[in-house]
């Protein structure tokens, strides 16, 4: 019974992991998107699906501090839920998150010598990938 309540446990954090990152993806994504449009109809549009992927990114957070107060009550099933391979994995995504970082600056950096970017683009581009560079290789790690 205990294993099986921690597979499942395994795999929800799994699941509101994978909604996280299609909200990320969502959300963000056409915050960016938005700075190269200037089409006055698609801006509304685009609004509409920021929206939905902000809605996924909140109902992944709540079930996300759901599990967490839940794990908070049973010492036992936090630790078994937290283990070696999941702290191993979390590390390694975080690791892979700032290769991505120092990438993409580089890139930046090369390409400011030859153009000029302006910074709130740098920014939002290398917050979006150093993001979700953690996300997906965690998703990659943590197959459930």
């Amino acid at each position: 019974m205990e294993t099986s309540l921690i597979e499942q446990l395994d795999k929800s954090r799994y699941d509101f992991m994978k909604w996280s990152t299609i909200g990320w993806t969502i959300w963000f994504g056409t915050y960016i998107l938005t700075d190269f449009i200037s089409t006055p109809e698609v801006p509304g549009f685009i609004s509409w699906i920021r929206l939905l992927g902000w809605f996924l990114l909140i109902v992944s957070t709540i079930r996300f501090v759901k599990l967490k107060r839940e794990l908070n009550w049973d010492n036992k099933m936090k630790e078994a839920l937290d283990d070696e391979l999941h702290l191993h994995n979390r590390i390694k995504s975080f690791q892979i998150g700032y290769f991505v970082v120092i990438g993409l600056t580089l890139l930046f950096f090369v390409l400011s010598l030859y153009t000029s970017i302006p910074a709130v683009i740098v920014t939002k581009l290398t917050l979006y990938f150093g993001v979700l560079a953690v996300l997906i290789s965690k998703l990659i790690f943590n197959r459930a």
